[in-house]
């Protein structure tokens, strides 16, 4: 009986200690998703407040300079032009940096805006058609951003993709699925070096959420799954 008595002792400390191990790990890594969150607000609030008024200073001389010539040069307004869309698109991309700002909205939302930022360059055209209903809380629809945000950027620098397509759908079983697929040219795993920061990043953001992601890429394209628990994460 004592050594029965023992036994079981010490299979209950060693699930304890794999319980606290396991929740240790949990809020490391919620600490440094958060720490990164502030990181990406700092930034944010620096373009828009430093490079912001820079540019907007420069798109003002532009205007001074053609009001007091009397011919001004076709060039000079391309570069009015231009001047003018990347403040447009500095304020879209310091805006998708706060979390403040993030937290106002829902994932879906967020999506549509980054997606509409993305499609005005007309380089690539991301087809995305989004779900009525999301079952996540607000901290959670940001991770899920993030992740999919890491996932578009890939497709964009390495993939050479014309298309991206994002597909959400709730199956029968309690998971929420987001797959993002795109028509570049794909990538063989084993000739790729280690991952970067930004596969890292996406894996520890989804183990946060308690859910799983995978790559598949075949030379049509990429497909990048991820799987989410319906039910609440956070209590």
């Amino acid at each position: 009986m004592m050594l029965l008595y023992y036994r079981n002792k010490r299979q209950q400390t060693a699930k304890e200690k794999e319980m606290m191990e396991q929740a240790f790990n949990e809020l490391l890594l919620q600490s440094q998703i958060e720490t990164q969150e502030e990181t990406f607000s700092a930034l944010g609030k620096e373009l828009h407040d430093n490079i912001g008024q820079l540019l907007n200073s420069t798109k003002l001389l532009i205007g001074i300079t053609q009001r007091k010539l009397d011919y001004a040069p076709d060039t000079l307004a391309v570069a009015d032009e231009t001047l003018g869309t990347a403040i447009h698109e500095l304020r879209s991309l310091s805006k998708s940096l706060n979390k403040e700002w993030l937290q106002q909205f829902n994932l879906i939302e967020n999506l549509q805006t980054e997606i509409k930022r993305i499609n005005a360059s007309d380089d690539l055209k991301i087809h995305f058609v989004p779900t009525l209903n999301l079952p996540f809380k607000s901290d959670e629809q940001i991770i899920l951003f993030r992740i999919v945000q890491e996932s578009l950027q890939n497709a964009i620098k390495h993939a050479k993709a014309k298309n991206i397509y994002i597909k959400m759908s709730e199956g029968s079983s309690p998971l929420f699925t987001i797959n993002i697929s795109d028509d570049g040219c794909g990538f063989i795993a084993s000739q790729l070096p280690m991952p970067g920061v930004g596969i890292i990043n996406m894996k520890h953001r989804i183990n946060l959420l308690k859910g799983n992601i995978q790559w598949q890429s075949f030379s049509t394209g990429t497909t990048v799954s991820i799987q989410l628990p319906v039910q609440p994460i956070y209590e």
